[in-house]
């Protein structure tokens, strides 16, 4: 009888994305996270001390609406890794966003308008039932997730029973944010994108985990909650406006994830190697007597996020950004159990930091023969 033998298991189609509008709806999204994470240098912060009050009053509130991150923008933006005529230039976005139905769609891939609202509150866009929502109506969903954070209800579901009202500005912010911000620095941003992207569009990949560690610079990425065999394409594009932090989107068989451009490729920062970043990186971190409390606590143990707000005393949100900034530079680890997410002290960091006591060690005297 022959031998059966199984399939060869498929590794995913990496590609490494060099695209305005994904970069630009990337920049928007870290210039709001300014107000909201640590650690968001440069660029996206300069941006954001300059805006105009009612561009940045808007910017916030479209990466919020309706229940907070990432809001209509930052689900728009997640959705665009799946549709790549988006990519070109400013125009295909824009007419994208003319051409979405204004409704709740039942394809998470192709949301709508409204469906942007939705599945940005949706705990699991992709379960679907036959009429394209998780139970009851999309409306009554929305109506449930905003009472269980005590939100303005009704000014909320103005804006969502009015899409065409949404749509256009939604394409107001995009277009405002290029002309009054992007575009002046696209001269200096675009050949260091172009750089890193030129580095890696041919590279041969055996091992996508290997790969985002690579690039993300953390030795837990992204890809490693999620089962990266599951993934048909995985995109990776470079930002300058990331900090610290990565950025990444699944969409059924699709993954995008941003990474921060390598330091080498940006010609005004030649001697700023990727170690040197991330440890300034860290040292801003440490620079926080209540991070450094955080940090006493869990010396010797785990904990969990709501345990560290009890014993802190500190406000929720204060909490998350510090264990947010720790875990973005590498000092915690996070793991989930459940609903709950466990915190601890990465201990490769450890050894990293012990290493960058040895440029204070006085220096050994040269043996005289």
């Amino acid at each position: 009888m022959p031998r059966l033998s199984l399939p060869e298991k498929q590794t995913a189609k990496v590609e490494f994305v060099l695209s305005v509008p994904l970069d630009l709806m990337n920049a928007m999204y870290f210039t709001h996270l300014v107000g909201e994470a640590d650690g968001i240098e440069g660029w996206p912060a300069e941006t954001r001390k300059r805006m105009e009050p009612d561009l940045l009053e808007e910017l916030d509130l479209l990466f919020t609406f309706p229940r907070g991150q990432p809001g209509v923008m930052g689900q728009f933006g997640d959705h665009l890794w799946a549709h790549p005529e988006t990519w070109s230039d400013l125009n295909s976005l824009i007419s994208y966003v003319r051409k979405m139905p204004p409704g709740v769609e039942k394809s998470a891939l192709n949301p709508g308008i409204q469906g942007l609202a939705f599945y940005s509150v949706c705990i699991d866009p992709y379960g679907l039932q036959s009429d394209g929502t998780t139970g009851g109506s999309p409306r009554d969903t929305l109506i449930s997730e905003l009472r269980t954070i005590e939100a303005d209800v009704e000014a909320s579901l103005a804006l969502f029973d009015d899409p065409e009202q949404l749509r256009s500005r939604m394409i107001t912010l995009i277009e405002r944010f290029y002309e009054r911000h992007y575009k002046e620095d696209l001269p200096r941003r675009l050949p260091i994108l172009e750089r890193s992207y030129n580095a890696h569009r041919n590279e041969q990949v055996s091992d996508p985990l290997e790969l985002a560690k690579k690039l993300s610079g953390r030795s837990i990425p992204c890809l490693a909650d999620v089962c990266a065999d599951g993934f048909e394409k995985l995109y990776f594009a470079p930002s300058l406006d990331v900090g610290p932090y990565v950025s990444c989107s699944n969409l059924g068989s699709i993954h995008g994830l941003v990474y921060p451009c390598e330091p080498e490729f940006d010609e005004e920062a030649p001697d700023l190697t990727p170690d040197r970043r991330r440890l300034a990186s860290v040292y801003k971190a440490l620079g926080d007597e209540q991070r450094l409390r955080i940090l006493h606590m869990l010396h010797d143990k785990e904990m969990y996020a709501q345990e560290i707000v009890e014993r802190t005393g500190l406000h929720q949100s204060a909490v998350s950004r510090h264990l947010s900034f720790m875990a973005a530079v590498g000092l915690l680890s996070a793991r989930r159990e459940g609903n709950m997410k466990f915190f601890s002290i990465n201990p490769e960091m450890r050894e990293t930091l012990t290493q960058t006591t040895d440029l204070f060690k006085a220096p050994v005297p040269e043996r005289e023969d």
